[in-house]
């Protein structure tokens, strides 16, 4: 760009001082030539600027993605909550209680939020902000508004009269993923086509002992013995 300007503002001092027929008869030569170069520069350095542009855009957007997951999660072993939860499929419950689903002494699929004790109806929640969509990707299962997915594939979506819906402490609700479970929740997930007598019963059928494992219910009786994460003592695994 710079030897374009000096091209336009330089050939016509010296072609002045020099020949002066010569610029006088192309004088409109070497001007549209500095312009072309001129603009072939510009043309070159706005690509760069164009790259690094987007460059630099990309990593702010991967920034922002990425960091905004971070602050929505807190820090392991800052709350130890406890929700019931079941999810019935066209009238059956799925059976959370199978070894690939629990956290153990030897497997922790996730410090955040697990089942274990091979009580699959019982999430324990260690950080703020653990959504129910993160609490079942840790277990490979996938949630939306309108799909549940599980480990195998087997897809459950809204179709016809066979719809997903989704009721936290005997309300429906609409947040599905994006629900950040609370401590004592009772969450019920079902797919099918269910009469409102029969949602009830299903809401119904929610247990209520995660007041049990929060020490919150003493009348109902203490954790089992064999229980390895209880009330605000809780040690995840690593």
């Amino acid at each position: 760009m710079f030897i374009a300007i000096i091209w336009m503002l330089v050939v016509p001092l010296v072609l002045a001082h020099g020949e002066e027929t010569l610029w006088q008869k192309y004088d409109w030569y070497f001007m549209i030539a500095g312009i072309v170069l001129f603009l072939f520069l510009l043309f070159k350095l706005a690509k760069k600027i164009l790259k690094i542009g987007i460059i630099i855009g990309a990593a702010l957007l991967l920034w922002h993605f990425i960091g905004s997951s971070d602050q929505k999660i807190g820090v392991v072993g800052d709350i130890h909550y406890h929700a019931d939860f079941k999810i019935y499929l066209e009238g059956e419950e799925y059976n959370f209680s199978q070894e690939k689903y629990m956290s153990t002494g030897n497997i922790t699929l996730s410090n955040f939020v697990h089942f274990h004790d091979g009580n699959g109806r019982v999430i324990h929640k260690h950080a703020e902000g653990i959504t129910l969509g993160f609490f079942l990707e840790t277990l490979g299962l996938k949630l939306n508004e309108s799909c549940l997915v599980l480990d195998d594939g087997k897809a459950y979506c809204n179709q016809g009269d066979n719809t997903l819906k989704m009721y936290v402490n005997g309300k429906e609700n609409s947040q599905f993923e994006t629900y950040d479970i609370a401590d004592e929740d009772r969450i019920l997930l079902s797919y099918g086509d269910q009469t409102e007598q029969e949602i009830q019963k299903l809401i119904n059928s929610v247990s209520e002992d995660a007041c049990i494992y929060s020490l919150t219910c003493p009348e109902k009786g203490t954790p089992p013995e064999e229980a390895t994460c209880v009330g605000e003592t809780c040690t995840v695994e690593k």
